[in-house]
């Protein structure tokens, strides 16, 4: 699977676990979509819910864990928490590593 794929399938993921614990609708996500901020789409603990469910998503769909505790995700310019695309797109770098 390439990196792209695996970041598509992770998207909707996260779409589908931000509209689950805001109830809002998964389609008026995108990638664009706040994750941290003052216009985020989840709380922290909705974001928190969101890394916890995708540790368990990693390992049912790409078998491998995720790791989301990094020095970036502590930085606000550079976190991968910063939106659902750039979230995805870091799961999905460490999903296809070495694969």
């Amino acid at each position: 699977m390439t990196a792209e794929a695996a970041a598509r399938d992770i998207e909707a993921k996260i779409r589908d676990l931000v509209a689950f614990i805001t109830g809002e609708a998964a389609a008026g996500l995108d990638t664009a979509s706040p994750l941290i901020g003052e216009k985020a789409v989840v709380d922290s603990q909705g974001l928190l819910e969101v890394m916890l469910a995708l540790e368990e998503f990693a390992g049912e769909r790409f078998g491998k864990p995720f790791d989301w505790m990094n020095d970036a995700a502590f930085s606000s310019a550079r976190s991968p928490f910063r939106t659902i695309g750039t979230l995805a797109a870091h799961m999905a770098d460490q999903m296809v590593e070495g694969a």
